[in-house]
């Protein structure tokens, strides 16, 4: 469904991932402690079979979504994610590794990948996901030139819980890239 991507950004490279990246996944979440990008479990460290299975699952055919690694030298540092709502619609997710965050690199990531997205992918829109109380995310989607579209109650998990009557589900903010719809 999505296009193989594999662009330069100065000192950075974002590819896609395969499940042959499955160890750079199981490096880089390492010292994880709360969820990543590929799933919302497990939380922490993936095993190679967690880091195999999520990256099967995010493989970019018939699933729908896909994701694309960003690479400093040999390491993934970060990864970003599309996951389609439609033809030309996706959500974008990403995750910096721990040590890696406050340095720029979600937002230089997100700012390529959505710019590659609405030209090269033909994404008409992109959107983030974003939990109210997440203020480094809201601040990365402001300075990465989207803008908030709508406040959408109690629809996102917090996976506290394996049973999704038994979790806790909090609102959740809609961004939209600016450009798109």
């Amino acid at each position: 469904m999505f296009p193989v991507m594999d662009i330069a950004l100065d000192d950075l490279r974002l590819r896609t991932l395969d499940v042959r990246d499955a160890g750079l996944v199981v490096e880089a979440t390492r010292g994880e402690p709360a969820r990543a990008l590929w799933d919302a479990h497990p939380v922490g460290p993936y095993s190679w079979e967690d880091a195999r299975a999520a990256l099967r699952a995010w493989n970019g055919g018939s699933s729908g979504q896909v994701s694309y690694g960003v690479l400093k030298d040999s390491r993934l540092v970060a990864a970003v994610g599309l996951m389609s709502s439609g033809a030309d619609v996706a959500e974008l997710a990403y995750w910096v590794r721990p040590e890696q965050r406050h340095r720029g690199i979600g937002l230089r990531s997100v700012r390529a990948v959505t710019r590659w997205a609405q030209t090269d992918a033909g994404l008409r829109r992109v959107w983030l996901e974003i939990d109210p109380d997440n203020e480094a995310s809201l601040r990365l989607a402001r300075r990465a030139g989207y803008r908030f579209d709508e406040r959408l109650p109690r629809h996102c998990r917090s996976w506290i819980d394996e049973a999704p009557e038994r979790d806790v589900w909090h609102d959740c903010l809609i961004w939209v890239a600016v450009g798109a719809d």
